[in-house]
């Protein structure tokens, strides 16, 4: 709220009362586009609250939040950024595996790009979830859901590897476990986002916007349906709950919307 009180010049809390509608309608129109439209929505949510509370609190003489304007957002309107298999590839070979904290961070790039785990899964992940005699991999997603997922060789070697020769010796049973004392398992979701970001960086990967591990998921999906993948199967390697999450990667398959298309009027198809 602050860049909006600051517009309205005000020099003390008594000025609030000079509020009126047209000046947070004419802020909007003014600002709206500034960032994304989920910007814009989570602003003149926070301006109603904002509204309520000067109400609330006897600053205003009216509640003015029933004046604070719907912005829309529509859903899934950009395209998903992913790397093609050769960058995918190219950023794996670009990981070395000489120290434990290399060979770490091997074994979670791969559980990325291979299976498209979330990052919260990769960091979840206990010795108790895999299940080497039987070759599976079970992953506890969102909403606590568990889901049971092949162990690929690849990335059963990677992990062999870590847990071989380079997993600190603790009393935790997490997978990946810090580098540095105290060796306990990831805080959070963010180190595994710092491993993919880092990871791409250093493979010098120019030209995608978003640099986290969903990258690597945006990549996987993409790839499965350049190789003729349908959009149910691709939905249930990545475990969607909802089809139309999965709906967003028909937008990069040029080769079959351009069946689609119809020919422009009076033009050469």
């Amino acid at each position: 709220m602050r860049p909006f009180l600051r517009s309205l010049a005000l020099n003390c809390i008594n000025d609030i009362a000079r509020i009126t509608a047209l000046d947070f309608i004419r802020y909007i129109e003014e600002h709206a586009g500034d960032g994304s439209p989920a910007t814009a929505v989570a602003f003149c949510s926070r301006l109603r609250s904002f509204l309520r509370y000067l109400s609330a609190e006897g600053l205003v003489a009216k509640d003015l939040s029933a004046y604070v304007p719907l912005v829309k957002a529509r859903g899934q309107v950009g395209l998903p950024a992913y790397l093609s298999k050769a960058l995918v590839q190219q950023v794996l070979q670009g990981c070395g595996r000489a120290t434990a904290k290399e060979r770490r961070d091997y074994a979670v790039l791969l559980l990325l790009a291979r299976l498209g785990l979330r990052a919260d899964e990769v960091a979840l992940l206990t010795l108790d979830d895999i299940d080497w005699r039987a070759g599976q991999l079970h992953v506890q997603g969102k909403g606590r859901k568990r889901a049971t997922m092949p162990l690929l060789p690849e990335v059963g070697e990677a992990i062999a590897a870590y847990l071989r020769d380079g997993r600190p010796i603790s009393g935790s049973r997490r997978v990946f476990l810090r580098s540095h004392a105290p060796h306990i398992g990831f805080t959070s979701s963010y180190a595994v986002i710092h491993i993919a970001r880092s990871a791409i960086n250093a493979a010098n990967i120019t030209g995608v916007a978003h640099r986290g591990s969903h990258l690597f998921r945006h990549s996987l999906a993409t790839g499965l349906l350049g190789s003729g993948a349908t959009l149910t199967e691709i939905g249930q390697v990545l475990r969607h709950q909802n089809h139309d999450t999965t709906r967003i990667y028909a937008k990069v398959d040029l080769a079959s919307l351009r069946r689609l298309a119809t020919p422009w009027p009076g033009a050469v198809q």
